[in-house]
């Protein structure tokens, strides 16, 4: 069940599909089945990965997914695609989230933005505001993989145990 599901993405990117012009050069990272293929470590990297850099602020969250997906060699249309956890509407929700966490871990009051200069707030509390990405970046990640990983292997064994019932019925 999830290798279909995840299968149907991967079929867009066909080994012997001519790729368009500006993909060329890239075309030895499209062939490679490694990247967009749907297994257990692939996905649950892949979306890890993507939740990861998503949730810390910093630019460019979706090139760094993906040249990190590159790097460990996980799915890379997931990690892509993950990284939008934090779009334009949630953005501010997470970021005030982090900052929130951050603070307390610091150990420092939470002060509300002044409605003038956001800009100097927002340099004066970048130390809590970092701290509480690292620490939710790094807490997504890491159930969203292990969250991933179980299903997967719950789902196929119950899918194995499914088959051998049927095989030794017809027996």
């Amino acid at each position: 069940m999830p290798r279909r599901f995840f299968s149907r993405f991967s079929r867009r990117f066909d080994p012997k599909k001519k790729q368009l012009w500006y993909l060329r050069p890239f075309e030895f990272l499209l062939t490679h089945p490694v990247y967009f293929s749907a297994n257990r470590r692939s996905v649950s990297g892949g979306v890890a990965l993507g939740l990861f850099f998503g949730l810390l602020p910093i630019p460019g969250q979706t090139a760094l997914a993906i040249i990190g997906a590159l790097l460990l060699r996980v799915n890379l249309p997931l990690a892509a695609l993950s990284v939008w956890v934090s779009n334009p509407l949630t953005f501010l929700p997470l970021f005030y989230f982090a900052y929130r966490i951050g603070a307390i871990l610091v150990g420092i009051p939470v002060e509300p933005v002044p409605p003038e200069g956001a800009l100097a707030w927002l340099t004066h509390e970048i130390r809590p505001l970092i701290y509480g990405s690292l620490l939710m970046a790094t807490s997504a990640a890491s159930i969203a993989y292990l969250t991933i990983s179980t299903v997967w292997h719950v789902l196929t064994l119950r899918r194995y145990r499914s088959r051998h019932k049927k095989l030794s019925a017809a027996n």
